[in-house]
């Protein structure tokens, strides 16, 4: 269960974890990393869909594995760059729908690695493991391990806040797995949560929705990547909770961001003009400076990289200000279940731009979906996340900031997620 502990401080503002107690050298690396920049089309990818050129028999899956991995289904090589039997990166396991598993690929059952692993052989061949492919015979064995088993898409995912519906406190938009219908969960100021409205259909194919007042009007807006282009939009807030009216017509802001993974709205230079960071598929941050207006891609200025090491570091939030300094941090977890504090120094700055971080829980590998605001109007920084086994829905909670830093206890408000 998630807990807070005792906060411990680092020298270092990237997201250097430290060594895994299970990590050791993986046999063989792949070359996963550079084919999550080939134009996935991760959404339009099932199962069902793939084709025998897809599938292959337990055996031969592990067959590749041995050659990967050394047959460890929960590995993390030396550099905690690629995972598990078939060594995803997270690049790659989170386009090809990972996520609704676990957030680490070396979290998952062997079989859900197994189950993704089908996804991406039916889209690239033996091409993404060049070493191991080829003599695991893995393009050739075209028998189907789980033919009745597709991976089911369930809950609640990649949710955002802010204030949709202007009535000063911060609701929560997350897209329905199952249907690709986007709902609004109006917040009611105290960290619980109102009736949802739909205010999308067809998110299915969306993703690293981050939720901001980016044309400058007061209003809310919702930025999201179409997995199948790369290109990112906007959606303009209309400042009401209307259905399907909440949100305007989309303007595209970017492309190429099927690169990038994770992004989350905070005013890192204090401007009061909401950026946009992400991680890149070589683990770098990178922050994207807003320009307070909607303006094409000029709505975002030149890229700051503000760090490294981030590779490790999966579901990213902004609280808000969580330490009371005035200041927008940035949260994350670890491959090993820590919960750590990036406190953000008002500052575009590079590497300097985050504080060092702190340590404010552990045992969060088993929670999914962090989105942050303050949800209770007292001023203070909080989180909500979904504690959920893998592939399943589950519980929703709250998480008080105390102001200082840390999260007081937690409380639940829903089910279903």
């Amino acid at each position: 269960m998630p807990r807070t502990g005792t906060l411990a401080t680092e020298t270092s503002g990237t997201g250097t974890s430290g060594t895994e107690t299970n990590s050791r050298p993986a046999r063989r690396r792949t070359a996963i990393a550079a084919l999550a920049l080939a134009g996935i089309a991760a959404s339009a990818l099932t199962l069902a869909g793939a084709g025998p050129a897809g599938a292959a028999s337990v055996a031969t899956w592990d067959k590749l594995a041995q050659c990967e991995a050394s047959g460890d289904w929960t590995i993390v090589d030396s550099t905690h760059t690629y995972y598990g039997g078939l060594q995803f990166d997270l690049q790659t396991w989170n386009a090809y729908g990972g996520r609704q598993y676990a957030t680490y690929p070396n979290q998952a059952t062997k079989k859900q690695q197994i189950l993704i692993g089908e996804k991406l052989l039916a889209a690239r061949g033996a091409a993404p493991w060049p070493v191991c492919g080829g003599p695991s015979g893995i393009a050739n064995d075209h028998a189907d391990p789980y033919p009745a088993e597709p991976p089911t898409p369930v809950g609640v995912v990649q949710l955002s806040a802010a204030d949709f519906d202007g009535d000063g406190t911060k609701d929560i938009v997350g897209i329905e797995a199952a249907t690709g219908k986007l709902w609004l969960y109006p917040g009611k100021g105290n960290g619980t949560l109102g009736d949802r409205v739909q205010i999308g259909s067809g998110w299915g194919g969306m993703s690293g929705l981050a939720a901001a007042d980016y044309t400058g009007d007061g209003k809310a807006d919702l930025a999201a990547v179409e997995n199948a282009t790369g290109k990112l939009y906007v959606y303009p807030g209309s400042g009401a909770a209307g259905g399907m009216n909440t949100l305007g017509d989309r303007v595209q802001i970017g492309s190429g961001w099927n690169s990038m993974r994770d992004l989350t709205a905070l005013d890192v230079n204090k401007d009061n003009k909401p950026d946009l960071v992400a991680i890149d598929n070589n683990g770098a941050l990178w922050a994207y400076p807003g320009t307070g207006s909607l303006n094409g891609t000029g709505t975002l200025g030149s890229r700051v990289q503000i760090g490294s090491g981030w590779d490790t570091m999966a579901e990213l939030s902004s609280p808000g200000d969580l330490n009371g300094d005035g200041r927008a941090d940035l949260v994350a977890v670890d491959q090993g279940g820590k919960l750590w504090n990036y406190p953000g120094t008002g500052s575009l700055n590079g590497t300097g731009t985050l504080g060092g971080r702190v340590q404010i829980g552990s045992g969060w590998d088993t929670m999914h979906q962090l989105v942050g605001a303050d949800f209770n109007g007292d001023g203070k920084g909080d989180l909500d996340a979904v504690q959920a086994p893998s592939g399943s829905t589950g519980i929703f909670y709250f998480y008080p900031g105390n102001g200082s830093g840390g999260l007081g206890n937690r409380a639940q408000i829903g089910t279903g997620w």
